[in-house]
């Protein structure tokens, strides 16, 4: 599941904020934004405490039951429009709208384009044209545009595929499990040998062993993925720092099958082997009695040298760090 642009992300609470209108004509929604963080929220319905055209029925308008036509709709409509209540929102809670971006899901109209303004939002989002049959008219609301000194004034619409996930979640418990959980506990227990994806994996499991010390395991590391060089020096016809190894390690490995040499981390020395296997390499390090800490920089260093090489050589490896005693306590 892919996380919804900002945009569309707004102007999805904005339609949603529509829920609430109280217009069975146009029921439209407003979000005011500032720095990607909701400030006031507003939908076309009447004054606070008023009863709303919805409450009459779901064809109910009050100007058509008055038989004002279109020209005359402002002063007879209700409703407040939904950027007029965000902006009123923001004003009656003190929060200030200066700068802001708006979401609403249709262009505003002049006298809303005016309030806009002057309450200083800078960026006007819609998703439909607000269109009327006086051409001249909306011809003028465009020209007003230009003057109300908007960063930007443009339509979004919501994309297929973010609708698509709404409705997914719409039609399914939101937050319900999408993953199979996680063990509570996972256990290592002695003479075992456990495959994991990755160094910080088998790391982030160490430490929540219950027992004091493992024997006799095999961590087989899957992805080497560590990218950030770590302590330690390699010791191979002298002591190498982990950069000095790779040139040297890079070459070598192209010509044999097999190369031998120590790490030193901590002031302690432990033998690693490289070993090409059909399509591949892995690396065998040979840990006897060790505690958690200088397990983890061995580790990490192997792991170093091994995603680096892969890139490399563009082949893949794998870690395979056999351990006699692991004092985890």
């Amino acid at each position: 599941m892919q996380r919804a642009p900002w945009h569309e992300y707004f102007m999805l609470l904005a339609k949603m904020v529509s829920l609430r209108s109280g217009c069975n004509s146009r029921p439209s929604g407003a979000v005011i934004v500032r720095d990607n963080r909701i400030l006031a929220t507003g939908y076309n319905g009447p004054m606070p405490g008023a009863w709303h055209c919805t409450d009459r029925g779901p064809g109910y308008c009050f100007r058509r039951e008055k038989g004002i036509p279109d020209i005359d709709k402002y002063n007879f409509c209700r409703a407040t429009h939904a950027e007029a209540n965000a902006i009123a929102q923001a004003a009656r809670f003190g929060i200030s709208v200066e700068g802001a971006d708006l979401y609403c899901t249709l262009a505003p109209c002049y006298v809303c384009l005016k309030l806009i303004a002057s309450a200083g939002i800078r960026a006007v989002y819609y998703e439909y044209d607000y269109g009327s049959r006086d051409f001249e008219r909306d011809a003028f609301w465009r020209e007003a545009i230009k003057e109300a000194g908007l960063r930007e004034f443009r339509q979004v619409r919501v994309s297929e595929e973010v609708l698509r996930q709404l409705e997914e979640i719409l039609h399914y418990p939101t937050s319900r499990r999408r993953l199979a959980p996680t063990d509570f506990l996972e256990e290592f227990e002695d003479g075992h040998t456990y495959g994991l994806p990755t160094v910080e994996v088998l790391l982030n499991k160490l430490r929540y062993q219950p027992r004091p010390a493992l024997y006799d395991v095999r961590f087989v590391i899957e992805c080497p993925a560590t990218t950030e060089p770590p302590e330690g020096k390699v010791l191979w016809d002298g002591e190498l720092s982990p950069e000095e190894a790779l040139s040297r390690l890079e070459k070598r490995l192209g010509e044999d099958g097999r190369l031998l040499l120590e790490i030193s981390v901590g002031g302690k020395v432990f033998p690693v082997t490289f070993v090409r296997e059909a399509e591949n390499f892995r690396v065998v390090v040979e840990f006897p009695e060790v505690d958690l800490a200088s397990f983890k920089e061995g580790a990490l260093l192997v792991d170093y040298l091994a995603a680096r090489l892969s890139r490399r050589l563009a082949l893949p490896f794998k870690l395979d760090l056999r351990v006699e005693a692991l004092r985890l306590r």
